[in-house]
């Protein structure tokens, strides 16, 4: 497979669907390297036990594990589930560095005539941080040929829990991760903005600033603020001035109200959890990081006094779809949760209204 160069797609109107558009399937990868889960790696395979059982209830699920043996495993523990819910489970055997499909997965894109476009770009393991990672950066490819596509590999390196999108032209980045040095260190703004326009369908890129102390990622939006809707972004607030989170957070949320006031956005304060620590380590916890499924949003909680007032603030946003708790506190430990966890398969044959999430 050979790279093309950003600043020239392959196809004609190409767009990146919104989450809540109709999926074919929702992909994961198991747990299975040691050092980003010790010492919560039964926890956070219970983790995502509970995310595929609940995803199962949607939709279909693609999973993917190194080996036969587990293949083969996990098959027989969600048989009951997949012959229950009435979706299909299929486990694939395609050898990962590590869990975070969000961030290495192949982007799915519609160009025209609503054919679906895998797209591969580069994946260096947020800013080379944890070698290897080349068996990550070949998933794209293997999901290609799942789904009977070619993959377009395109010269730029983007993380898909990087950026979020309307569907209607508007894009969610922060400047730390897109502008950062270690991903694309040639390129300014306006050439980062200009191949997300031509890839993805881009019209108007909301910069943020940074992220939430803890995160590994240099920032992922995926964290820190989401649409809910074609024109409604939630983003996440720390009540607490004395939190390392209150400022970078706050400056978030001016930013989203400036554009709010050209960019017929309304803005929507979602609050942070109380401090997740373990093993003296501050963990990325927010519960920004949910996942809109066919009929659900499944939704981070880490037992904390704000769950339930945050579960409710997204059976407001979501009255269409059912809210489904999902105790995280395990995955931040390995530096992500539900939303980095998964990479969503649109679904050509099924037309939406990109605007509602529905």
């Amino acid at each position: 497979m050979s790279m093309h160069n950003p600043f020239e797609p392959t196809h004609k109107s190409m767009i990146l669907p919104a989450e809540w558009e109709p999926q074919k399937a929702i992909w994961y990868t198991w747990p299975q390297n040691a050092d980003t889960w010790t010492p919560v790696w039964e926890d956070a395979k219970a983790a995502y036990r509970e995310i595929i059982r609940a995803s199962l209830h949607y939709q279909d699920v693609n999973l993917l594990v190194n080996d036969e043996p587990l293949r083969g495993k996990l098959r027989r523990e969600f048989e009951a589930v997949s012959a229950e819910a009435r979706f299909r489970l299929e486990v694939f055997v395609c050898p990962t560095n590590d869990s975070w499909i969000r961030d290495y997965g192949a982007i799915t894109v519609r160009a025209e005539g609503s054919a679906l476009v895998t797209l591969d770009f580069t994946f260096n393991s947020w800013g080379g941080k944890y070698p290897p990672w080349d068996k990550d950066d070949a998933v794209p490819l293997f999901m290609a040929d799942v789904g009977g596509r070619k993959a377009v590999g395109v010269d730029f390196v983007l993380e898909g829990g990087s950026i979020d999108v309307n569907g209607r032209g508007k894009l969610l980045t922060t400047t730390q991760c897109l502008l950062n040095p270690n991903r694309n260190p040639t390129l300014d703004r306006d050439k980062i903005e200009r191949i997300m326009h031509g890839w993805l369908g881009i019209d108007q890129t909301l910069w943020l600033e940074s992220g939430i102390n803890g995160d590994d990622t240099d920032g992922h939006v995926d964290d820190l603020a989401r649409f809910s809707d074609a024109r409604t972004v939630l983003c996440a607030i720390e009540s607490d001035s004395r939190d390392e989170n209150y400022l970078p957070l706050k400056r978030n949320i001016e930013a989203l109200n400036r554009y709010a006031r050209t960019a017929d956005l309304e803005v929507v304060e979602v609050p942070m959890p109380a401090r997740q620590v373990k093993a003296d380590l501050r963990t990325p916890a927010t519960y920004l990081n949910f996942l809109i499924l066919n009929g659900a949003v499944l939704v981070p909680v880490f037992q904390d006094k704000r769950d339930d007032k945050t579960l409710q603030m997204f059976e407001e946003r979501f009255r269409d779809r059912r809210i489904e708790p999902i105790d995280c506190r395990s995955l931040v430990f390995g530096q992500g949760a539900i939303h980095c966890s998964s990479m969503q398969e649109p679904d050509v044959l099924k037309a939406a209204d990109p605007g509602k999430a529905a």
